[in-house]
């Protein structure tokens, strides 16, 4: 199977039943242009749609400031109940969760019992990572703009996520050295797994249907099936995903057991509002809504 956004688009035209045959994504034409507006914000949504295994990344998050002021090199300035501001990874769709470290300490307390022979190791593998061999406990972030730590001008693109003159947008959480597990952007099909794939052509091929269909009833009927083809792959991805992964369904989660407490508006003493989670709070197990050229949402 060709591997090109060219050949991904071919493949919508197809679904939506065109007779044009596509040499290129950028070739200019009317149908090229249409899709390839469409093409990477429907990456995105989808993405953000389910817990993609493939989409699936962890990576250390650069530190913008300390509110501490331990750290030399970065700022200080830090939004009220939170002590480290991360930047926003430039790749990431949708962060799954922030793993919370344990730090393991081998200091002897003063005054407490000494060992016959210091010289010799209590136990083994003292020179490991603490963390090798342990789930990954989530802990409470929250994603958020802050216009103290705003990229500086002529060094960015227009396209770079997250980042602006006048703002960057920033994850704050109480967890020293932290590393992000999210839903990264997978721009290469050969990276994708089948059901991505087809669960993308249906997706573009419902957004480019009215635009590249002169009879406008059928283009709102082949929009519409197309749209119901892309809701039943997510809904298996969400199911797939779910079942292979290991990231939500092996962590007990404390704002999950108190999130519904009291009803709407009654869920103060938890960490959300009735039936709404408070968003960054994040587990394993959330992603968003994908909304749909007809208005609808799954």
């Amino acid at each position: 199977m060709a591997n090109l956004p060219s050949d991904i688009a071919a493949q919508v035209l197809d679904a939506i039943g065109s007779d044009y045959v596509l040499g290129d994504i950028s070739e200019g034409s009317r149908e090229a242009q249409v899709i390839l507006r469409a093409y990477l914000q429907c990456i995105q949504q989808l993405l953000r749609s389910a817990n993609w295994d493939f989409a699936r990344k962890e990576a250390p998050l650069l530190l913008l400031a300390d509110a501490t002021g331990q750290t030399p090199n970065v700022g200080s300035v830090v939004p009220s109940g939170y002590v480290y501001e991360y930047l926003y990874p430039t790749d990431c769709m949708k962060i799954r969760f922030i793993p919370w470290n344990y730090q393991i300490t081998t200091n002897v307390p003063p005054g407490n019992i000494q060992p016959a022979n210091p010289s010799l190791a209590l136990e083994s593998n003292l020179g490991q990572s603490p963390n090798i061999g342990r789930r990954q406990v989530p802990a409470k972030f929250v994603i958020a703009t802050d216009p103290n730590y705003a990229a500086t001008p002529g060094q960015l693109s227009w396209d770079t996520q997250g980042q602006s003159p006048a703002s960057s947008t920033v994850i704050l959480t109480n967890v020293q050295n932290a590393c992000a597990v999210y839903t990264a952007l997978m721009l290469y099909p050969s990276t994708w797994d089948p059901l991505f794939r087809a669960a993308l052509v249906a997706y573009l091929a419902s957004e480019v249907a009215l635009p590249l269909t002169k009879d406008k009833a059928l283009g709102r009927a082949i929009r519409d099936e197309q749209i119901q083809i892309t809701k039943a792959k997510i809904e298996q991805a969400r199911l797939v995903d779910g079942n292979e992964g290991a990231t939500s369904s092996d962590i007990p989660v404390d704002w999950m057991r108190t999130r519904r407490i009291g009803g709407a508006g009654g869920a103060w003493g938890g960490y959300g509002w009735g039936d709404q989670g408070l968003a960054g709070f994040g587990g394993g197990g959330c992603w968003d809504s994908c909304g749909f050229a007809d208005g609808s949402a799954y």
